[in-house]
């Protein structure tokens, strides 16, 4: 009893994430699709190596050592596939050309896989150290900071906004001790890789390699399977819709063939053998799962690149989405206030813009999903304090209105 309950605990750890540096599409490819590929390799590795995954029927003449070697030659030489409804190729080229080549590598392909689906992963974390900022670390703190309160909270949330607004001045500068690394600075800066948009760039980057990976794996087993695998899913669908069994004797065939040679002194004798291939029972089912979580994931991985595009390349939903938390907060940003003062909706959207910029709303983003919107919003309000207290800011909007020198004032207002 005590293994299992240890069997359990492990699984509720792997599948019980705390907070991460990444999006939950992006945890779900690179986490739970690794971990069902992993899944499957072991089940499919147990069927081979434990059981029997081959069973060949032999000539009365051969004893049991023979019978085990003709299993075993067979399973490791590739046997070919012809229904009974036709008579067995004399021509040894067509019998070749009719070999099923995949079976004995099924675990390794899904492992393959799973490596391919974190492959992303890795690009987001080598590249994502360049910007010098912890996001995790910075996501954990504002995680701790909503259990806190009066001025621990405070306190808490001052050093997050400290954290950000760091980062925020040391990301636009392109100054560098060497001359190559600051003209390569001025040159992403000019393409919008440094100034605010290196962290959304890489982002979308990505989301766009969890696409290809997903796209590229279906292109891959459908060559390496040789039986049409992109079209698997669709026929199994379709079959089940019209209520027949689906038993895909082409792709995965349960009766196959075997050419043995056997040398006898001076000359070769060649034994054909008929073979029960029961694993493909069962790599039949294996694969259209595996073509489904494909098929899903390109989708899911798709209109999940497009609402990223669009929500953080159209100006006017970053300002929207900035806005919603500054509002929350007090700092008025209404038609009424722009009405008012219209240097305050400037300056508000210099904020946005020129301030937070890509990576600033961004990040903004990712506290509101990864803890929640309140904490969000108080660091939103307290990077606004930071911000309308610099000398060149303060005096934009003291020139038209004292009152929109601080959220406090202007939610007063």
């Amino acid at each position: 009893m005590g293994e299992i309950e240890n069997f359990k605990k492990q699984g509720t750890r792997i599948f019980k994430v705390g907070i991460t540096d990444d999006s939950s599409i992006h945890l779900l490819n690179r986490l739970y699709c690794v971990v069902f590929l992993i899944i499957l390799a072991m089940l499919v590795s147990s069927k081979q190596y434990v059981g029997n995954p081959i069973q060949c029927w032999c000539p009365a003449m051969f004893t049991g050592a023979h019978v085990k070697y003709t299993n075993n030659y067979c399973w490791v030489s590739n046997t070919y596939y012809v229904d009974f409804e036709s008579s067995l190729p004399l021509e040894k080229e067509i019998r070749v050309n009719k070999e099923i080549e995949y079976y004995q590598w099924v675990p390794l392909i899904l492992v393959f896989q799973a490596l391919l689906f974190y492959l992303p992963r890795m690009f987001w974390k080598r590249f994502g150290g360049y910007t010098l900022l912890n996001i995790k670390k910075m996501l954990n703190m504002a995680a701790s900071a909503g259990y806190l309160t009066g001025e621990e909270r405070d306190k808490a949330l001052d050093d997050i906004v400290a954290y950000l607004h760091k980062y925020i001045k040391i990301r636009n500068t392109i100054s560098s001790p060497h001359h190559k690394m600051e003209i390569a600075k001025e040159k992403m800066s000019r393409l919008g890789l440094h100034y605010g948009n290196y962290l959304v760039f890489l982002f979308m980057v990505t989301s766009f390699l969890y696409i290809m990976t997903a796209a590229v794996q279906i292109i891959m087993v459908d060559i390496f399977l040789g039986n049409d695998f992109k079209n698997l899913g669709f026929e199994f669908l379709s079959m089940i819709f019209k209520g027949q069994k689906f038993e895909d004797y082409g792709r995965f065939p349960r009766v196959t063939f075997c050419d043995l040679d056997v040398r006898q002194m001076t000359n070769v004798q060649t034994w054909t053998v008929q073979c029960s291939l029961p694993i493909n029972l069962f790599n039949e089912k294996l694969f259209f799962c595996n073509w489904l979580m494909l098929v899903s994931m390109v989708i899911i991985n798709s209109v999940n690149f497009l609402y990223n595009l669009i929500s953080i390349f159209l100006p006017f939903r970053t300002d929207n989405y900035v806005t919603k938390f500054m509002e929350m907060e007090g700092v008025r940003a209404g038609r009424i206030n722009e009405k008012q003062s219209p240097r305050y909706g400037e300056v508000k959207k210099e904020f946005v813009r020129e301030y937070l910029r890509h990576d600033g709303v961004f990040l903004i983003w990712f506290l509101s999903n990864k803890t929640n919107q309140v904490i969000a919003s108080e660091i939103v309000s307290k990077l606004w304090q930071r911000y309308t207290k610099e000398g060149l800011v303060e005096a934009k909007l003291h020139a038209d209105d004292d009152e929109y020198l601080s959220p406090t004032a202007a939610s007063n207002a």
